[in-house]
């Protein structure tokens, strides 16, 4: 949509190197295109490049000049190096690196799952408390094992999301406000205790965030309507959208592919619930959602004219995301991006200062200028400055 395009436009607008008889620089967005492999020289020392797949099966190999940033999450990293010896220097020289892993393995979930709860009857999960802290020798052991730490951080909860499109005749929008937070149980929770542990505000579906945003900008939809977003940020777990060993035929998973444009390898996309199955899931845990938007519009499911909801499994299956992962816990990020391989810079959500958009930025404009030379960079800033973008 708009957003991506904006987004695509602000990287791709094209800079001068060098003043004004200097060379005009211009990047490419290549969406698309699935990381398939960060490629290494074979002594596994520097990274030269990309292999990736294109929709159709199309392999695409890109070159890099400089160095390669990887924002993909931490837990993805190790499947994305192919070559053992580059595996090694990011392990810290460590002999446990031909072992198979899968991204987000061994990582340690935010959540602890009641497994004697039905997700589709109400709460079924409480919050992990602080692990303990690790020990000098366990410190010791993966001081200077990258992989390690970012294959063991742990996972924060998924999202679930609903959109939805409604009628706004008769509609007061002056009187409503751009942003409301739900709490579905109040601020204490409910008064069940599970693994020993209360509710509490963060807990599962417990705050939701209801964003209105044609309160501000009524072109947002079409004249006559609006849209409303609501969702629990990090508080919806992903292990109890995963399938169960003898389950019931109704609750059975599949990995089955989607068709059409999106080509998604079903490597990449996780467990999914069967149709009737998963939508009926849905639906279940779709009300704490509804009632958040409800408390502010009374009427909003007969308004309704477009309702979406996406769950955990959308996020890993269409964003990459393992187990749908909002992010990596604060305490579980990497200090900065830099690795053993000089030329591999990491960026995103697993890297200081953790998740959310400005964060992330910042992390991806830190890497981007240390790939980048000062007197680059200050030249940069002298181009800004005489577009009088900056001052």
């Amino acid at each position: 949509g708009g957003v991506v395009k904006a987004l695509v436009n602000g990287v791709e607008q094209p800079t001068r190197s060098g003043g004004d008889k200097g060379v005009v620089l211009r990047s490419k967005v290549n969406l698309r295109h699935h990381v398939e492999s960060i490629d290494t020289t074979e002594d596994g020392t520097r990274v030269v490049g990309l292999t990736a797949r294109r929709v159709g099966g199309k392999i695409v190999k890109v070159k890099a000049t400089e160095g390669v940033i990887c924002n993909a999450p931490m837990w993805s990293l190790r499947k994305l190096i192919k070559n053992e010896k580059a595996l090694n220097i990011l392990s810290g020289g460590s002999d446990d690196v031909t072992v198979e892993k899968q991204s987000g393995s061994v990582a340690a979930q935010s959540w602890i799952i009641d497994s004697e709860v039905d997700p589709r009857t109400g709460r079924g999960s409480v919050i992990r408390p602080s692990r303990q802290q690790q020990s000098n020798e366990e410190r010791t052991l993966i001081a200077d094992n990258l992989l390690a730490k970012c294959d063991e951080a742990e996972m924060t909860g998924s999202f679930l999301h609903l959109h939805v499109a409604l009628d706004a005749k008769d509609l007061d929008l002056d009187s409503l406000e751009p942003h409301y937070t739900v709490m579905d149980r109040g601020l204490e929770g409910d008064d069940r205790i599970m693994n020993g542990l209360p509710d509490g505000p963060c807990g599962e579906l417990n705050m939701i965030a209801v964003s209105n945003p044609c309160v501000l900008d009524r072109t947002l939809a079409p004249e006559g309507y609006v849209i409303v977003h609501a969702y629990g940020a990090g508080n919806e777990p992903y292990d109890i959208w995963k399938s169960k060993s003898n389950d019931d035929e109704t609750s059975t998973l599949t990995s089955a592919r989607t068709d059409g444009e999106e080509d998604i390898d079903s490597r990449d996309s996780g467990d999914r619930y069967q149709s009737s199955t998963y939508n009926a899931m849905k639906d279940a845990r779709g009300e704490a959602l509804w009632r958040a938007i409800e408390s502010i519009i009374p009427d909003a499911r007969e308004r309704t004219v477009l309702a979406m909801l996406g769950s955990p499994l959308t996020h890993e299956r269409y964003l990459r995301r393992p187990n749908g992962s909002y992010g990596a816990a604060f305490e579980d990020c990497l200090k900065d991006g830099s690795t053993p391989i000089p030329n591999l810079t990491l960026a995103g959500d697993g890297v200081f200062p953790g998740i959310g958009i400005p964060a992330v930025a910042l992390s991806g404009a830190s890497a981007a200028n240390g790939m980048v030379k000062v007197i680059e960079q200050w030249r940069c800033l002298d181009e800004l400055k005489s577009q009088k973008l900056i001052t």
